[in-house]
């Protein structure tokens, strides 16, 4: 089997970071996205490359009156209310004003429109599995208001991303009854391993950010026989890799976070390896043009990988269809 190059995408838009950011400070940075996704769609054509678009299901509504229909019957109850959605809702509005941050239906759609382009879920509103006062039923329904969601689109989801990379191994069997074939879980190092909100402390960050430039973790990419078929849960698919957006404080942290991941895509091909790469696309909508320039690099070596190795693409459902 030859190697295989994976990218899944954490589509949020305000949804992901409600609890944390303004989002009026953060109009251009949404509006440069949506722009910006077209251009991303072209470019993955352009190189054959299969994309697994984790969408918040708060997206797929072109409105409030549509996103109250969808949303899920039954609601988080969270130890901390902050990081309830619907809570926030209550107290914020959701009005034409603010459209840009919070639905997207003809993004869905042109996704959609592009071959190798797979629409999953990032939860209908953006569930987090490892806070206080989880609950697999609420979970469960929160799939279910997803899934309704893409049915607009004609699209059955079975590719799941958690919000926050909150995997929960608890909550697979949801997963799967609801559909889902396919999880991205987290890279195999500790800095990595799923934590709520409030745990995750500055030595994890620092970790995390050092292994962006120079080795700190292990071996990233992995054989396709080590993906394990469990019975009754969706396949495991572990992240790779964060591609961490360019900033203009960081030229030469920018060139060695970039060779990083392009010798990591070189090992992987070569020895018939998996590697997953993943981001949220909002990361482009700050430095719009430098972060789409370092993509086509990527995407570049992706392609002499293909060329010199036979490496594929897979978008998450790919797997399912091969493995299960």
């Amino acid at each position: 089997m030859n190697g295989i190059f994976t990218i899944s995408l954490d589509l949020e838009l305000h949804w992901g970071v409600f609890d944390k950011r303004d989002r009026q400070n953060r109009e251009a940075w949404y509006k440069n996205t949506l722009q910006l996704i077209p251009l991303m769609l072209q470019l993955f054509a352009k190189y054959n490359v299969h994309v697994t678009w984790a969408a918040v299901g708060g997206l797929f509504a072109k409105d409030e009156a549509e996103w109250k229909e969808l949303k899920p019957s039954i609601e988080p109850q969270y130890a901390n209310k902050k990081y309830s959605t619907y809570d926030w809702v209550k107290q914020n509005s959701l009005g034409s004003d603010y459209r840009w941050a919070h639905f997207a239906p003809e993004t869905i759609q042109a996704i959609l429109e592009y071959p190798g382009q797979e629409l999953g879920t990032h939860t209908f509103g953006h569930y987090y599995c490892m806070e206080d006062g989880k609950n697999p039923e609420a979970f469960k329904e929160d799939l279910i208001a997803a899934k309704r969601a893409a049915l607009r689109f004609n699209k059955n989801l079975i590719s799941l991303v958690f919000p926050r990379n909150q995997f929960n191994s608890n909550f697979l069997k949801s997963c799967y009854e609801v559909g889902i074939r396919t999880v991205r879980s987290n890279p195999a190092n500790w800095f990595w391993t799923p934590v709520a909100d409030g745990d995750s402390t500055f030595l994890r960050k620092i970790f995390r950010t050092g292994d962006v430039f120079v080795p700190i973790a292990e071996h990233t990419s992995y054989p396709l026989s080590k993906i394990r078929v469990i019975a009754d849960e969706p396949l495991q698919l572990a992240a790779s890799r964060l591609f961490r957006a360019w900033h203009p404080n960081f030229a030469y942290g920018n060139k060695l976070r970039l060779h990083r991941i392009i010798k990591e895509l070189q090992t992987a091909a070569a020895a018939n390896e998996c590697y997953h790469l993943w981001w949220h696309p909002e990361n482009f909508g700050n430095y719009p043009k430098e972060n789409m320039a370092d993509l086509q690099i990527i995407l570049e070596e992706y392609k002499k990988c293909s060329n010199k190795y036979g490496m594929d693409s897979w978008n998450m459902a790919e797997y399912a269809a091969h493995l299960l």
